[in-house]
């Protein structure tokens, strides 16, 4: 008599269709056995696997390769919510896997690179990075037939940065490109007219008027546009940016300065299969001429009076005189120094502050006595005033004996 595990085994190789002569050699067993036993187990039903239970998204599958015939974007999140009110029970997972099979599948998009000629173009934009000391921003300016790569960080992304960065990025290169293409920067892009066509600033203007260059913006969401500058962004990030550690505003610029000269511009690139310097070089024969004369930009705009007698331009602080009748003044901003005026008339330059969190006092605007009682001087300001008689050494010798 077989054993359970015997008859296991006999009825697994009678389903593989093993030979009987086979089988009874490997069991040890007689065919009439095997007969004997085919012929009591015959109309045994047979154990099978269990029948999968009906899927809970079952009753929605028409529903949703309906709205992804219509809406082939639809996201799972939103099909997920819409079948929710219907009824739907089930996980997310389930439904987001029969999405993945059911969208459907639009043909691969080949995009057509738009070549350019020795300096017919540059791409400029900003992208942001945060650092212990703040948050900074990267001014890019690449040219797009050499790839030559121009980077500077900043505190800001004023109208004066990306005028005094265009101005750098133009020494730099060794000439002026034709045409400058931005993106909707609203340092650079003030409106659209009613075809979607950019509208520059006045001051963007007057400086392409100067250098020579012809200012464009992309369309609106077309990133691609400017693909060059914007994969120059990703390059900075990864390359240069993620990993290292910077102490301050001056640490970054010189590791960045760095950076550009031994790898960013010498590397071989990968498109253009070339080294950036040197194809610069090539390049260089055919940029615009540097203007012969420097351009000073200027920007303007209202600032209040605080009660300390100081206005606040980019972070920074710049004091006023003593006695004015008024607390709206006029802020003049180059890139070199700030001018303020009220009715029309200067009552204060001082020197550009770079960074933030800075304040200059100009000592002719503070009186050198102060009423009794008055808290609001500070130490640096008793520094600006303070001045030291000096003296030859023989006199403190004789105060100390």
């Amino acid at each position: 008599m077989l054993s359970k595990e015997e008859l296991f085994v006999l009825d697994h190789y009678l389903n593989q269709g093993i030979p009987k002569t086979a089988i009874a050699g490997k069991l040890g067993i007689s065919r009439m056995t095997i007969y004997r036993h085919m012929k009591c187990n015959k109309g045994r039903p047979a154990y099978g696997p269990r029948p999968a239970k009906p899927s809970l998204l079952g009753p929605y599958r028409d529903y949703i390769r309906g709205r992804l015939r219509l809406y082939p974007e639809l996201t799972s999140v939103r099909l997920l919510s819409e079948i929710r009110e219907r009824g739907y029970s089930g996980k997310y997972t389930a439904l987001k896997d029969f999405v993945r099979e059911e969208r459907p599948k639009a043909p691969i998009q080949i995009e057509q690179r738009f070549e350019v000629s020795p300096a017919e173009q540059a791409q400029v934009d900003f992208a942001t990075f945060k650092t212990p000391f703040g948050t900074v921003y990267a001014l890019l300016v690449v040219l797009s037939w050499s790839r030559y790569l121009w980077v500077r960080f900043y505190c800001h992304q004023d109208q004066l940065t990306v005028l005094g960065g265009l101005s750098l990025s133009f020494q730099a290169f060794g000439g002026v490109p034709e045409t400058l293409l931005f993106d909707r920067m609203k340092t650079a892009v003030v409106d659209s007219d009613s075809d979607g066509h950019a509208i520059f600033s006045e001051e963007l203007l007057r400086f392409a008027r100067h250098a020579g260059f012809r200012p464009m913006a992309c369309r609106p969401y077309r990133a691609k546009t400017k693909g060059r500058v914007e994969r120059a962004v990703s390059y900075l990030r990864k390359s240069f940016f993620y990993g290292r550690i910077f102490r301050d505003m001056e640490d970054l610029n010189s590791q960045l300065g760095a950076w550009l000269k031994d790898t960013a511009n010498t590397r071989i690139h990968g498109t253009t299969g070339a080294i950036p310097a040197e194809r610069l070089t090539e390049e260089r024969a055919h940029l615009l001429p540097l203007p012969d004369s420097s351009f000073v930009p200027m920007v303007s705009l209202g600032r209040r009076i605080g009660h300390d007698g100081y206005i606040s331009y980019n972070g920074n602080d710049y004091s006023v005189p003593e006695g004015l009748l008024s607390r709206e003044v006029t802020v003049m901003a180059s890139l070199e120094e700030v001018k303020l005026y009220q009715s029309g008339e200067l009552i204060a330059v001082h020197p550009l502050l770079e960074g933030n969190g800075h304040r200059r006092l100009d000592p002719r605007h503070r009186s050198r006595q102060r009423a009794p009682g008055d808290k609001k001087s500070t130490s640096q300001d008793i520094l600006t005033f303070l001045e030291v008689e000096r003296r030859p050494l023989a006199v403190y010798e004789g105060v100390l004996r």
